[in-house]
């Protein structure tokens, strides 16, 4: 089933600006950077012996580990595991900041929808999002859209934000979004998009098994 095209374009801020816009929230970029390389460092250290999942699983712990870490750190966030989704959350009750691997249009600024998620997100991932984030806000009903775009831009809007990264041939593309709603299984739009810097991990690092955001082929075979 195709996903509904979002109301309107998500806003985008560019890498210059990301630091900033996150520090708003209580986000460093290092510590995002941090979490990104611990996920490549091990999912590089998964070899042919372990599980074709296996990559991409411990990429994602790692990257869930090291984010909730940090952010613990700062002393305005604190993790927590709602039906065991492993999120962030603002002490205050602003923001949260749950994981997941995107597409291959993740971290890409100018993609007229933004990412998908790589694989569907449960029931839990849907009442999060659709629980906290309205399909149609107040300001688009009234008509004054630029000027609350403009707000956006400045102050990032209270909800259920992800980060969203992606493995590609040499890099990891990254960014940080808050989602307009979600249907079946995936995001339907986005809100906003603040985009990272890609990072690019040593040339000497092990390559692992889950670039191209796939760690699972299976191929189907007739016998008989």
């Amino acid at each position: 089933m195709s996903q509904p095209a979002p109301l309107q374009q998500p806003i985008v801020i560019e890498p210059l600006d990301a630091a900033p816009y996150l520090g708003r929230m209580g986000i460093l970029i290092p510590d995002v950077v941090a979490a990104i390389k611990a996920g490549d460092t091990w999912a590089g250290s998964m070899t042919s012996h372990h599980p074709v999942t296996a990559a991409g699983l411990i990429r994602w712990i790692y990257v869930v580990g090291t984010i909730r870490e940090r952010l613990a750190g700062t002393r305005l966030w604190i993790g927590d595991d709602p039906k065991n989704r492993p999120i962030s959350g603002r002490t205050d009750g602003t923001y949260t900041l749950s994981i997941a691997g995107g597409n291959e249009v993740t971290g890409i600024a100018d993609h007229p929808k933004g990412p998908s998620a790589a694989r569907r997100r449960g029931k839990a991932t849907e009442e999060a999002v659709n629980g906290t984030v309205p399909l149609i806000t107040v300001h688009a009903l009234r008509g004054d859209i630029d000027d609350h775009d403009s707000d956006l831009r400045v102050q990032p809007p209270h909800g259920p934000w992800f980060l969203l990264y992606y493995r590609d041939t040499d890099t990891v593309r990254m960014e940080i979004s808050l989602p307009v709603g979600f249907k079946n299984g995936q995001f339907t739009g986005w809100k906003v998009r603040v985009i990272l810097d890609e990072w690019r991990p040593d040339s000497g690092s092990a390559r692992p098994r889950d670039i191209g955001g796939e760690d699972v082929d299976f191929q189907v075979v007739q016998v008989g």
